[in-house]
């Protein structure tokens, strides 16, 4: 064999194996492909595997990731409703959901990153651009949620990006909605003074708040004693009458004994140990003190078993 022929056959080896290396590829499982021959897609869409193709450049295959990507750092100075200037920062999270659309539309990753980001700038240009400035840095204590303003971008990126794109947003955001440096310490300062209006607000509305509950504990207290007062009153009338109907009764029943017993009662209140007194023989005061009329005590009365 010739130096010639031995040249022709090693070309045409290699060039054998580059073909039958070219003809097949592989579909990792985190991706899916999509195939054209001469630039028009083939469907349908390549699941993970071992597949054969045509060679390059008649067939080319595009392998579309399929897992959800970040896509953060989106940055930018916008102008709210009030003419105010603010920064913005915000991510999305994105995955693609029609590979045949995608690779139509973008093809490789770089070109979706550059449409989400324009199609995320535009749309919080929208959001943020109709709201006033105090809806997110408040001057009091109501403001605008930022979840609430994060669906409203999320809402206006979803469709269009799967519309034009074949890609799905699944999340979108605000991340950070701040002032520019300049603008800062002037702001600052009004919330300062806002929060201390606020706080002499709740002061006032506190002690207007603790008066009322006084006054009204002051009311319930004056009601409590009124009552307790008319119902001890109460109780003190009726244990007097039970006291002097007991008195009375005992009276009925031997009247010289109970004489006696307040004799000595008056003794008790008008005599001490430094009292002298000079009475008659005949005198009231001496009619128990020789014990001789000193009556015995009413024997008890038996009661019925």
């Amino acid at each position: 064999m010739t130096r010639g022929r031995k040249l022709a056959t090693t070309v045409a080896v290699v060039l054998a194996a580059v073909v039958a290396w070219d003809v097949h590829y592989v579909i990792d499982e985190s991706e899916q492909g999509v195939l054209t021959n001469f630039g028009k897609i083939v469907p349908p869409v390549k699941q993970p595997g071992l597949h054969f193709k045509l060679p390059t450049p008649i067939s080319v295959v595009y392998k579309v990731d399929r897992r959800v990507r970040p896509l953060m750092n989106l940055k930018q100075e916008l102008i709210t409703e009030d003419q105010k200037n603010v920064l913005v920062d915000g991510y999305l999270l994105w995955r693609v959901s029609d590979p045949v659309r995608y690779v139509e539309a973008i093809r490789t990753e770089a070109n979706a990153v550059k449409r989400l980001g324009d199609l995320y700038r535009a749309s919080v240009g929208i959001v943020v651009s109709n709201k006033s400035r105090d809806a997110f840095v408040s001057l009091g204590l109501q403001h605008q949620d930022i979840t609430k303003a994060s669906r409203e971008i999320l809402d206006q990126i979803k469709p269009v990006a799967a519309s034009d794109y074949g890609i799905e947003v699944v999340k979108a955001g605000l991340v950070e909605y701040t002032l520019p440096a300049e603008n800062r310490p002037s702001v600052i300062q009004r919330m300062i003074s806002e929060r201390a209006r606020i706080a002499a607000r709740y002061r006032s509305e506190g002690e207007e708040r603790a008066i009322g509950i006084e006054a009204f504990a002051i009311n319930e207290h004056e009601k409590i004693m009124a009552t307790a007062h008319a119902e001890a009153t109460a109780i003190l009338g009726k244990a007097e009458a039970d006291a002097l109907e007991t008195l009375a009764a005992a009276y009925r029943d031997d009247p010289e004994f109970y004489k006696f017993i307040r004799a000595l009662d008056s003794y008790d209140s008008i005599i001490d140990k430094n009292t002298t007194l000079m009475l008659p023989a005949d005198n009231e005061l001496f009619k128990y003190l020789d014990g001789k009329e000193i009556p015995k005590p009413p024997a008890p009365k038996r009661t019925q078993e």
